[in-house]
């Protein structure tokens, strides 16, 4: 067949947009995904799960399949599995877990995963979760609830999992990047996460995987400290560092971005309040991100005087107050009279700025928001009802 010049030249003009699109790293649903770098079955993050789920009344499911089965193959088991969450308030759990994958392909089993609001993928080991769930029912029902807008939460292997390429996937050992098992879900798509990063001293091992895939956005995530990703942007929360492996090096000093030289072996951290677009690959800057947060109509919506509930059982009339001033939203508390600022942090949830305290705020069944749960990491969690 004859080729014209014009066809030829078409040809070459798509190559370099292919390459780029391979190279580009992306959400391939929608929906929430919360990503934790292990030892995170706590308060926090718990809090966090129910404030991006909706409520401490939604429906959530367990997945507990990339654990040992001498710790899960009894009820017993299985009830402390959800105490984290029953502690916090949840009272609609199930567990969803098999290694048969007609079981995994049955629509009993995904008929629960479908009814959910949200998902917590327990740690373990991830291979396990490959082995069991790749190319069943029961990814594909994961990828459905998140294209119906709802939260998948993981930590660990659990986090690991959600990457379309899996890290220490190896099914013999745990040191191996890349093992027998090299496919995750893929709810990220050229994207691998590696976890307990600082805790065990797996900086450098990211470039293990870096050396047989460059393109590959890498991120290590240590413990007790996780991601909140959405919509291909992320923001880092936890009392640990996100350690970022994108062929650049981010200065905020200098508030530059270096490319690097092709088999540098360097990377960069981000801390608890920072945001990074994994489309973009670049860290979202601190004026960028006022800009995209500020949501006036939701802060509208939040404005008033709030009741802590347990408070009124004993008789004290504890109460936070929510103002927005000059461009900025004020909480003030009755018992003390302390006021301080409060920064948006995802959808309704809201954190005040050099502490860890977090607000989620809960809408009623008409969509009207009428509480907000407190938390506060040395305190625990407490209710408060607009008044």
């Amino acid at each position: 067949m004859k080729i014209t010049r014009s066809i030829l030249l078409i040809i070459i003009m798509q190559v370099p947009i292919l390459l780029f699109s391979q190279n580009n790293s992306s959400m391939t649903t929608d929906g929430t995904l919360l990503i934790m770098g292990g030892d995170c079955t706590n308060d926090f993050f718990v809090s966090e799960f129910a404030g991006l789920v909706g409520n401490i009344e939604s429906n959530i499911v367990i997945i507990p399949t990339a654990m040992e089965d001498k710790y899960i193959d009894s009820e017993r088991d299985f009830d402390i599995l959800k105490k984290p969450f029953t502690d916090i308030g949840f009272k609609n759990i199930n567990i969803v877990h098999t290694r048969d994958i007609k079981v995994a392909n049955s629509d009993s089993l995904n008929n629960i995963l479908l009814s959910a609001d949200g998902i917590w993928i327990t740690g373990g080991r991830q291979w396990r979760l490959a082995k069991a769930y790749n190319g069943t029912k029961i990814q594909s029902s994961l990828k459905a609830l998140l294209n119906q807008g709802k939260v998948i939460a993981g930590t660990s292997a659990g986090a690991s999992i959600m990457g379309d390429i899996l890290v220490r996937g190896d099914s013999n050992n745990s040191t191996i990047m890349l093992g027998d098992y090299q496919n995750g879900f893929g709810f990220i798509s050229n994207f691998a996460i590696d976890q307990h990063h600082i805790a065990r001293n797996r900086q450098f091992d990211m470039f293990e995987l870096k050396n047989e895939k460059p393109n590959v956005l890498g991120i290590g995530i240590d413990e007790n400290t996780g991601v909140i990703l959405h919509e291909n942007k992320f923001r880092v929360i936890g009392k640990s560092y996100v350690t970022i492996y994108d062929n650049t090096r981010w200065s905020e000093e200098k508030d530059t971005i270096y490319q690097l030289k092709k088999n540098a072996k360097q990377f960069y951290a981000l801390f608890n309040g920072y945001e990074y677009d994994i489309t973009k690959r670049k860290v979202i800057t601190k004026n960028e991100r006022e800009a995209s947060l500020l949501n006036k109509k939701l802060i509208e919506k939040i404005t008033g005087t709030y009741q802590q509930a347990e408070a009124l059982k004993y008789g004290q009339d504890l109460k936070i107050t929510i103002t927005f001033e000059n461009n900025e939203l004020y909480f003030e508390q009755s018992w003390n009279n302390a006021k301080y600022k409060v920064e948006h942090h995802y959808l309704t949830t809201f954190f005040r700025p050099n502490s860890i305290s977090v607000y989620h705020f809960n809408r009623n069944k008409i969509g009207l928001i009428n509480s907000f749960w407190f938390f506060q990491y040395a305190n625990g969690a407490s209710n408060w009802i607009r008044q």
